[in-house]
């Protein structure tokens, strides 16, 4: 099926030094080590990210909790995803879908922000800071 222009999976790649379980780690069970707070609903407050394998993922911020995501995959050898409302609505939910592979240097771990309705083109835009957060993430795990 061709990807309609503008609606096409948002991709940003990036090599860590470490083993693939290792990357899984530092993605998941770390996230609130390395997520920017600037791409959070108040950084002021953010105190961190929790991810129930089997649930909910949810950002901290004082003694408020918000829900922006439900994890469908947890595969800590090479697979996580999740359903992803950070800045729209759960109705309108997208997905995160990250691989980690084995690489000659560490793991590459490939991130894809996709599942985007006809419409959301203008909300698709403001998604800009995968690469800047992996980056956080690679220098982490390093």
């Amino acid at each position: 099926m061709p990807s309609t222009p503008g609606l096409e999976p948002i991709v940003a790649e990036v090599t860590v030094p470490v083993t693939v379980t290792e990357a899984f780690v530092g993605f998941t069970a770390q996230m609130s080590e390395w997520w920017d707070p600037m791409v959070s609903p108040d950084p002021a407050t953010f105190a961190g990210i929790a991810i129930d394998p089997n649930g909910d993922v949810t950002m901290i911020h004082g003694d408020e909790q918000h829900v922006w995501g439900r994890v469908t995959d947890w595969d800590p050898i090479g697979h996580y995803s999740q359903q992803f409302w950070l800045g729209h609505d759960e109705e309108s939910a997208t997905t995160l879908d990250v691989s980690f592979t084995e690489s000659e240097d560490g793991t590459r771990v490939r991130l894809e922000h996709g599942g985007w309705a006809a419409g959301s083109e203008d909300v698709r835009a403001r998604y800009t800071h995968w690469d800047q957060l992996l980056e956080r993430y690679a220098a982490h795990v390093s």
